[in-house]
């Protein structure tokens, strides 16, 4: 392999060393459910079968449709009357006649105005488009948490920074006064060098905090369809409270009546209801009404004469080898199934209203832990420093009481991102995840 030359590398390496700088955008909660809204994939392919499901209903009803068609044919033909029967010594016709040409174009039209079981699967092909759209209610509302999740876990990883860059602050801050103690010999070289080890492993943590807010960035703006390059900067906003004033069995209530699963599961026990209906009148009687008119005779130019046929057709089925019957029994168990999943689905969805209120709680304990130890470790940090900077404290005692800080300021960070994503869950859960967005109580 060739090598670049110098002169190359000189000319490409500042241009490496020189990316592009991030486009920074501000960003609400609101925004960014909108655009994930319009972007998502779920939410596009969702609304395409919207589309399907339609088109399967038009299919429905055009079985009930009248069809028209227009044929038209000309032939040179030979017929043996003699395998008809016809001919014989007895009788003066000959046994092989033709060759002859016969014409025949004509319109028909044919009306199916009785059949009871297309007219059940236009019912159930009314309920499938119903399906399709609470589906489509549901991919939205999946896509909401996912936005509403990515902005808050964005947020947090900026708080992380934020306190991660204090923490760096305060080991350098540390590490001066270590030198300076050194400096004046209050302190010895262990201790500059362990506030120098406390501020390399904080260096290394702001660079892991700062890969994150990276990340959530990325994974942000691939959510929305934005430019991956994107560096947003959401806006500080407090959620509305879901859980106060509210039981967790008044949550549960609503979460019955909303929860667009459970809506899917009944259309899904509608819809098998008519497929059952449409098996059991397979067997039913069904009536056309045919009409059609032509010209026939020999060429389109010789013999031409209009005729016509019209009439009505009834047809009953007497026995079909228990086709109908085996397709109502095999409609009939996936009906009964639906229902068991219908079943479950609802202690499912009390089951996710109740786990997200103990979520809360917890959440809610954290916060005032989280926040009572944050206090006493600033106190703590105090305290060392200044028993350090006055030669009676040790810099372990100073380094411990730093790493404390620094534990309290990410268990604040981390109760606080538990507890919204506890109130996305709930208002998720109760299927009311437009909640959190507006302020409104359920």
């Amino acid at each position: 392999m060739k090598a670049f030359p110098a002169a190359l590398l000189l000319w490409v390496a500042p241009l490496a060393a020189q990316p592009l700088p991030p486009v920074e955008e501000p960003l609400t909660l609101r925004q960014t459910v909108d655009r994930a809204l319009e972007s998502h994939l779920k939410s596009k392919l969702n609304l395409e079968k919207i589309r399907e499901s339609e088109a399967h209903l038009a299919e429905a009803w055009a079985g009930l449709n009248p069809t028209v068609n227009l044929n038209a044919n000309q032939y040179n033909r030979t017929i043996n009357l003699a395998s008809q029967g016809l001919g014989g010594s007895s009788l003066p016709i000959p046994s092989l006649v033709g060759p002859f040409f016969t014409f025949d174009a004509r319109v028909q039209v044919v009306y199916k105005f009785l059949d009871a079981s297309q007219r059940w699967k236009i019912k159930s092909a009314e309920v499938g488009r119903e399906i399709s759209r609470q589906e489509y209610e549901l991919a939205r509302q999946q896509v909401d948490l996912l936005a509403s999740t990515a902005y808050i876990n964005l947020l947090s990883a900026l708080h992380a920074q934020q306190a991660g860059q204090a923490d760096l602050q305060l080991a350098q801050k540390n590490l001066d006064l270590a030198r300076h103690q050194r400096e004046q010999g209050v302190a010895a070289g262990i201790d500059v060098t362990r506030a120098d080890a406390r501020r390399v492993e904080q260096e290394l943590k702001q660079a892991q905090l700062d890969d994150k807010v990276r990340r959530g960035n990325l994974d942000l703006a691939r959510l929305i369809g934005a430019p991956l390059n994107t560096h947003y900067r959401p806006q500080e906003s407090a959620l509305a409270a879901l859980e106060d004033g509210l039981t967790v069995e008044a949550a549960n209530q609503v979460a019955q009546e909303h929860r667009v699963e459970l809506q899917v599961a009944r259309l899904k026990e509608e819809q098998l209801h008519h497929e059952v209906s449409a098996a059991d009148a397979e067997d039913s009687p069904t009536m056309n009404l045919a009409a059609d008119y032509g010209f026939a005779g020999n060429t389109p130019t010789q013999n031409i004469f209009g005729t016509h046929n019209v009439g009505i057709n009834l047809s009953i089925p007497l026995f079909d080898g228990g086709v109908s019957d085996a397709k109502s029994d095999t409609f009939r168990s996936q009906l009964r199934q639906a229902e068991i999943e219908h079943q479950d689905q609802q202690l499912q969805v009390e089951q996710d209203v109740r786990g997200s209120f103990l979520k809360l709680q917890l959440a809610r304990q954290q916060i005032v832990t989280a926040r009572a130890s944050l206090v006493l470790a600033q106190r703590e940090m105090t305290m060392s420093s200044d028993r350090f900077a006055a030669g009676l404290g040790t810099s372990v005692e100073l380094v411990d009481a730093q790493a404390k800080l620094a534990r309290a300021r990410d268990a604040e960070v981390q109760a606080l991102v538990a507890y919204q994503l506890a109130q996305v869950e709930l208002a998720a859960n109760m299927g009311r995840p437009e909640l959190v967005l507006q302020g409104e109580k359920p």
